[in-house]
């Protein structure tokens, strides 16, 4: 289906073809139109005859085109129709001919009066929004260039693989020889470079047709500026080639037969006749039909994404082929391009909904009359809009001006709120500037102390030491012998000692109140630990009644909990002395002699 939105709200739907579908609200499904173009990244368009028209430079079918004015000014006799100045039997007789030169100059004299359009002006101003692909014009008129789109055919690559050396028999070589062969290798020679050479720039524009800046020769194939035998081209006469002209007069000088000088043509593509140009023009559009003629770089392919054809009525069999090629070309990028986007959200998925009831416009023709036959056309256009091209040209360039508009608004409040901020940071006029400023200043200090702590190395943290215990002084034993009573069997001679923990080695920090620990003084712990001494002396010599083993096990213990042999010698006048006793870290061992005489 082919949905029918006219220009004119007014118009009525035409009855063919009768896959048409009419538009419920139009002016809505133009504006979604315009949209799609603006909102386009590679549009292809296809143009006709019809947007030179308001230039002043005739069309070929219109009651009032070229067609029927050369038929109505030229007696049947030598013309039976317009159509036949722009075929290749043109030059099949003098008379036809002298009309096609005389024709030729008076349509160069209105391309070279002409102004572009305002549809060639939304050609440039697509172009600078970066949106334009290509422009295939079926116009001689030049006037795309005029209006500022880069001009012409580019010259077609050959890709001819080379030819295979031949494989001969070679004969061995004498010692003089091998000698030679040796020296020219050793001999530097300029190495060629094998880089690919970049292909030129594709124009913008690519002349289907031909145009009427030039003329070149039917034999040598040389192209001339038009505009130095318009004279002669008025007068209906073909004028002489140059360069076949001078290769002449040369072979005359050295004696050499001739050879024939050529006659200037114009470089304008008739019917029934092959392009001079055509395999560039082939090249090109097989690129842009595969998405090669991408001019960023990207290492990606980058196919057009619009069709729009303007103001043609599709005659020309090679014109209709490559517009259906485009028309599958955009349906295939926009539906590879919708698989990779990511699925919708649950608040969008009444909008996809409403997209999916209603396709995207890819395909747009834009002309007063649908192309006949309408059958060929059945699926290949998504949107029909009849009108002018100029009066569409011009609410294109409305709402690119729109557009614009709100761009430069945006970017101007964007600046003035940037200024604001500047201002407010610099003068401190308001309060919320002024906050803004002291928190990123906190912010700045707290991470240049970060920043300190982090690259200056700290003073190694002392070792914690117990009280009344020095932190670099070396261990520390007391022995407390105690004799055996008297006993017929062996006994055990346990030694009681009390000792500190050697505390790790650290460098020795200069005395400060802050590293320096509270040192308890010494007298008191002599005399309680003398006390202890005594006590214990006494009570082992005073009783004749052997130890019990309980309490013997109690005093020879093996240190597994401190403090547990001192409960045994509990004295309530030696209380006092023992709290400073338990200070210390003390344990029960058995004694060298004891030992050897147990082994």
């Amino acid at each position: 289906m082919t949905l029918f939105i006219p220009l004119d709200s007014s118009a009525d739907t035409p009855t063919s073809p009768s896959f048409l579908q009419a538009s419920a609200n139009p002016t809505l499904q133009l504006q979604k139109a315009i949209k799609a173009i603006l909102k386009a990244k590679r549009i292809v368009i296809v143009c006709g005859a019809g947007i030179s028209v308001k230039a002043g430079i005739p069309d070929f079918r219109s009651p009032e085109g070229l067609f029927q004015t050369l038929k109505r000014d030229n007696p049947k006799e030598v013309l039976a129709s317009g159509k036949d100045l722009f075929d290749a039997s043109v030059f099949h007789s003098e008379n036809t001919t002298s009309l096609f030169y005389q024709m030729i100059a008076r349509l160069s004299e209105l391309s070279n009066a002409a102004e572009p359009t305002p549809f060639h002006n939304i050609l440039r101003a697509l172009d600078d929004r970066g949106k334009l692909l290509r422009v295939y014009s079926q116009n001689i008129d030049s006037l795309e260039q005029k209006c500022g789109l880069s001009f012409g055919v580019p010259q077609f690559q050959e890709r001819r693989s080379k030819p295979r050396t031949p494989k001969s028999k070679s004969k061995p070589l004498s010692s003089a020889a091998v000698t030679e062969a040796e020296a020219v290798d050793a001999e530097p020679v300029a190495s060629t470079s094998r880089l690919p050479t970049p292909p030129p720039e594709i124009p913008r524009c690519i002349p289907l047709h031909g145009t009427l800046q030039n003329v070149h020769c039917q034999i040598c194939n040389h192209s001339f500026a038009l505009s130095d035998h318009l004279a002669a081209l008025e007068l209906g006469t073909p004028p002489a080639c140059p360069e076949c002209t001078a290769m002449e007069e040369t072979r005359q000088l050295i004696g050499k037969r001739a050879r024939g000088v050529g006659r200037l043509r114009p470089s304008v593509v008739l019917y029934n006749e092959a392009h001079k140009d055509g395999e560039g023009v082939g090249d090109v559009v097989r690129r842009d039909l595969l998405g090669l003629s991408n001019s960023k770089g990207k290492g990606r392919s980058a196919g057009a994404d619009l069709l729009l054809v303007v103001g043609t009525s599709l005659r020309v069999p090679g014109t209709k082929r490559m517009v259906r090629e485009f028309a599958k070309a955009v349906r295939a990028h926009g539906s590879s391009a919708g698989s990779n986007r990511p699925s919708p959200s649950p608040a969008t998925a009444a909008g996809a909904a409403e997209e999916e009831r209603e396709p995207p416009v890819k395909t747009v023709y834009l002309n007063l009359d649908f192309p006949v036959p309408t059958r060929e056309w059945e699926g290949v256009f998504d949107a029909w809009l009849q009108g002018d091209a100029q009066v569409f040209a011009e609410m294109l360039q409305a709402e690119i001006d729109t557009e614009t508009r709100a761009k430069q608004a945006a970017g101007e409040k964007r600046r003035r709120k940037e200024k604001g901020e500047t201002d407010e940071g610099v003068t401190g006029g308001s309060a919320d500037g002024k906050k803004r400023k002291a928190a990123k200043g906190a912010g700045s200090e707290s991470k240049r102390r970060k920043t300190a702590d982090a690259t200056v190395p700290l003073p190694p943290t002392p070792p914690r030491s117990r009280p009344g215990a020095s932190a670099l002084s070396p261990q520390k034993k007391i022995f407390l012998t105690i004799p055996a009573r008297p006993c017929p069997c062996p006994r055990l001679i346990p030694e009681v000692y009390i000792t500190s923990v050697r505390p790790s080695i650290s460098p020795r920090l200069p005395p400060t109140p802050e590293n320096t620990p509270p040192r308890p003084a010494r007298a008191p712990i002599r005399a309680a630990r003398q006390k202890v001494k005594s006590k214990i002396v006494k009570r082992l010599t005073a009783t004749s009644t052997p130890t019990p083993p309980s309490e013997l096990e109690s005093a020879d213990g093996d240190g597994e909990g401190e403090g547990d042999a001192l409960p045994t010698f509990h004295d309530p006048d030696l209380a006092p002395s023992l709290e400073l006793v338990r200070e210390a870290q003390y344990g029960l061992r058995t004694s060298r002699s004891s030992s050897r005489s147990r082994g």
